[in-house]
């Protein structure tokens, strides 16, 4: 029986799926940047952060400044399976261990992505319960209109309705109109 009959997808789908897929774990679901959001706990407020990579940047560029900002929880998560995995070895060589491996993905994210990160753009909006209300801090309506351009963008670009030259030119359009840090 041929391969794609097999699954019912065709051979050249299936490897396209997984090439989106590993595209979107190392380099995150967008070519951009990303939104982040800080649900409410205990504090009381939501901060929402909106980030916009320079127009252009790599796939490489992109998975250096993920690895930037994850490093610091997935390190952690790291030492800590380190610390089980070595623990017949004394405390103090497996605390040595753990700390230089934590050390030496912050070192390794910070100068991969040196010259990158003072262009990166942010828009931060938070949302904190004051009373019986809440209040916005931020440009929440340009928030809100920048990440639904962005995000129809990603959706043209997923179907194949925009060229690479147009995808850009949106995705800069947003970037310019974000002030520079």
């Amino acid at each position: 029986m041929h391969p794609h009959l097999q699954t019912g997808i065709p051979a050249d789908s299936a490897a396209r799926l997984l090439a989106r897929a590993a595209r979107r774990i190392s380099e995150g679901p967008h070519l951009w940047g990303a939104i982040d959001v800080t649900p409410t706990g205990r504090t009381s407020y939501c901060r929402t952060r909106l980030t916009v990579y320079p127009p252009g940047t790599n796939a490489a560029e992109r998975r250096a400044l993920r690895f930037y900002r994850n490093w610091p929880v997935a390190g952690a998560v790291l030492a800590l399976f380190l610390f089980l995995a070595l623990a017949e070895m004394p405390a103090l060589v497996v605390t040595s261990i753990a700390i230089s491996v934590y050390a030496a993905g912050i070192w390794a994210g910070h100068a991969a992505t040196r010259s990158l990160r003072p262009h990166v753009r942010r828009l931060t909006v938070l949302t904190a319960a004051t009373g019986q209300h809440f209040e916005t801090l931020g440009d929440i309506a340009f928030f809100q209109a920048a990440t639904d351009q962005l995000r129809a963008m990603d959706k043209l670009n997923d179907h194949g309705l925009l060229s690479a030259a147009e995808y850009e030119s949106y995705w800069a359009e947003i970037y310019d109109a974000l002030p520079a840090a």
